[in-house]
């Protein structure tokens, strides 16, 4: 028997075996020939409660036996110690007093004599290993409840031997009878559906290479000709050293869900085209809406042409061209395209190749038929004759522009007027390769029927526009007589659209040597009665004035004059002059029928009416009217103004006050008459713009240098 001299022995023999010991799953405990604990690994801190640094050292029995256990205990620590292994289940003692039973495995320990120095114990919690058995027998059970109740079948393909096992659910999921499946790889093979084959073997392929697991689905022919969708997972095994045993896995029968998802795809597919339709339809709609905004907020013609064709693109094709012959001889177009660089390299194209009116193809056969013409796809030969050069036919360019452009689809429709056709308008499919359909055309169809007559009627009122402006020209001075010492500015703006001629006039004339006559007024209406009245009051005013008539007659002339025209009209008139007096100084006279009153601002600091309000002229056979005399300083400005400016409506409207506010402000600045003006005419705007206004506005500024 072991002594207790043994225990530097063990303790020698233990140096380098903790790592070792703590690498068993068991408790280890090591005891020397008297039963001291000399090593206790991890687990046996697990299972007694004790840590090595409190057990080593410490007697096995009275730290780990129970005392009524004791005898026998060292009974059979006895009979290790002289050489015998002992197993059995034993009662042991937890730090916190609780007894539990292990399963303990003692042997004896010898030195290299073969003399026993101590003893070695493992042991375990046999609760715990009852327990763990139990939790693998319960998990093995659900496998199966698992696998049965998801009718799965379970594989397992040893590489070595080529065998391939399938359970009984396995082969059934294939179609087979339980124990027909061939059992190798190739059989397996056989059953897949033979566009499966090559997708399932680089699956398998791939993850048995990575050593990785894999997941598949796919179908598989069954013996009546059916096709069912099966989904299989798969695990590369391995051995110790890390290589591939074979796979192991389960399958299950995948059909009614890959049967719901083609549903719900062809589902989602229709509720894709039904949006995309309904998409389209509201795309069109907004398009016809826009080319509505587009002429109502177009300001000639050529503005509503850019602003429909630009309208076009994107939603009706990558290129919009609308041609136009309003008149004979007058061919006017526009392109559009979401690239800028695309358009300059279009009009450098349409250069190239202008307008023919003989050609066989595109705009030229619309313009003479007056048909639609529609390529839902454009071939080369169609687009060869389209570019086609008459001066040049053997050229190659036309093949590189139809290169350029990738031109796939095509729809020109006429424009059509009362007058008959009079342009087309032309979409153009390129680079997002759509092909038009018959529901583009009837679009492209409503598009040109809806711009026609907007289109014709525009250019119509731009030619009266321009008569208008021309005429109205002529009831103005063709230039203002330069004025030593004084700057004079003029300024006429036309209200809003309006096409006829404006009943506001202003004149700025020499009546004697230093002598200036300053006129504004604005007649009642417009159209021609009013130019004709204008007309009328300017060249009595002229007439007057030249004769040397005082400020008071010359209205009394234009009154009479107006009233013998026998048009019904009036109007309102300020007549003045501007006298250089010897002394240097300026004198300013005016009379007053029925205008606004001219307004002074002096060096900037103040501004004020002057004058007396007279009677309109054009109404009564008899008028009313006071002269008024004013000094300009240097350095007053002078405002001369029809009632335009400020009588507009709420809440623009301007209040004697705040309109002497404006003038000053204007005039605040030094600078001459045109800068004046110039800032006058930018706060007008501002309040309400010119186009937004329903009366026109004449502007006289005079600016004593």
């Amino acid at each position: 028997m072991a002594g207790k001299g043994a225990s530097s022995v063990v303790s020698v023999m233990l140096e380098q075996s903790q790592p070792l010991l703590d690498a068993f799953p068991r408790a280890i405990v090591v005891v020397d020939g008297v039963g001291t604990i000399v090593a206790w690994n991890s687990f046996s801190e697990k299972l007694y409660g004790w840590g090595a640094d409190e057990a080593i050292g410490q007697s096995l029995y009275q730290l780990i036996i129970p005392p009524h256990l004791r005898r026998a205990g060292r009974q059979i620590m006895a009979s290790v110690f002289e050489g015998n292994a002992w197993t059995g289940n034993i009662k042991a003692l937890r730090r916190t007093g609780e007894i539990l039973e292990i399963r303990s495995f003692l042997g004896p320990l010898c030195d290299a004599r073969g003399h026993v120095v101590g003893a070695i114990g493992a042991a375990e919690d046999t609760e715990e290993t009852l327990r763990l058995r139990q939790e693998t027998s319960d998990l093995a059970d659900h496998l199966r409840l698992a696998l049965s109740a998801g009718q799965l079948g379970t594989w397992q393909w040893d590489q070595a031997s080529g065998v391939t096992t399938w359970d009984a659910t396995m082969e059934g999921l294939f179609g087979l009878e339980p124990g027909t499946f061939g059992g190798t790889f190739d059989d397996y093979v056989a059953l897949l559906h033979p566009e499966e084959v090559d997708h399932i073997l680089a699956v398998v392929e791939r993850a048995v290479a990575e050593k990785t697991s894999y997941d598949v689905e796919h179908r598989v022919v069954m013996a009546d000709g059916s096709v069912r969708w099966l989904q299989g997972r798969g695990e590369v095994t391995t051995d110790a050293d890390g290589n591939v045993t074979g796979t192991i896995g389960c399958s299950g029968d995948v059909t009614e869900r890959k049967l719901a998802e083609a549903n719900a795809s062809r589902r989602l597919r229709e509720a894709e085209q039904a949006a995309n339709k309904e998409r389209l339809q509201r795309e069109r709609l907004e398009f016809i809406s826009s080319l509505n905004d587009v002429a109502l907020a177009a300001s000639d013609h050529l503005e509503l042409m850019t602003g429909a064709a630009s309208a076009a693109v994107p939603r009706l094709g990558d290129w919009c061209l609308l041609h136009y012959f309003p008149e004979p001889g007058v061919h006017e177009q526009r392109v559009a395209h979401a690239d800028p660089e695309r358009i300059e390299w279009a009009g450098r194209l349409q250069e190239r190749y202008p307008y023919y009116p003989n050609g066989l193809f595109g705009v030229h056969e619309v313009m003479r038929t007056g048909e639609t013409e529609f390529f839902s796809d454009l071939d080369d030969t169609m687009l060869e004759r389209a570019f086609a050069h008459p001066r040049d036919p053997g050229s190659d360019e036309p093949r590189a522009v139809i290169d350029e452009l990738q031109l796939t689809s095509l729809i020109t429709v006429p424009l059509l007027t009362k007058r008959g056709v009079v342009g087309a308008m032309q979409f153009v499919s390129a680079e997002s390769k759509r092909h038009y359909d018959n529901e583009d055309v009837t679009l492209a169809e409503a598009a040109a029927g809806r711009l026609a007559e907007a289109l014709d009627n525009a250019w119509l009122l731009d030619q009266q526009r321009r008569i208008s402006t021309t005429l109205q020209a002529a009831l103005l001075p063709g230039e203002l007589p330069d004025i030593p010492g004084v700057t004079i500015a003029v300024r006429y703006w036309a209200a809003g659209a309006v096409s006829e001629v404006g009943g506001d006039f202003y004149d700025v004339f020499p009546i004697a040597e230093n002598r200036w006559a300053l006129v504004i007024g604005d007649v009642c209406g417009t159209g021609p009665a009013a130019a004709a009245v204008t007309a009328i009051a300017r060249h009595t005013i002229r007439a007057a004035a030249t004769h040397g008539v005082d400020h008071a007659t010359v209205l009394n002339w234009v009154n009479d004059a107006i009233l013998a025209s026998g048009n019904g009209l009036f109007c309102t008139v300020l007549y003045s002059t501007l006298d250089h007096l010897p002394d240097g100084s300026w004198r300013y006279t005016s009379v007053a029928g029925g205008h606004p009153l001219p307004i002074l601002v002096d060096h900037g600091t103040w501004a004020s009416k002057i004058g007396t309000y007279g009677t309109l002229i054009g109404v009564l056979p008899a008028i009313s009217v006071t002269v008024t005399e004013t000094v300009l300083a240097k350095g007053s400005t002078l405002v001369l103004h029809t009632d335009g400016v400020n009588d507009v409506r709420p809440p623009h409207d301007l209040d004697d006050e705040a309109l002497a506010e404006l003038v000053m402000s204007a005039a605040r600045s030094a600078g001459p008459a045109d800068e004046i003006a110039a800032r006058l005419g930018a706060a007008i705007e501002r309040i309400l713009p010119i186009p937004d206004r329903n009366d026109d506005v004449a502007l006289v500024v005079v600016r004593v240098d």
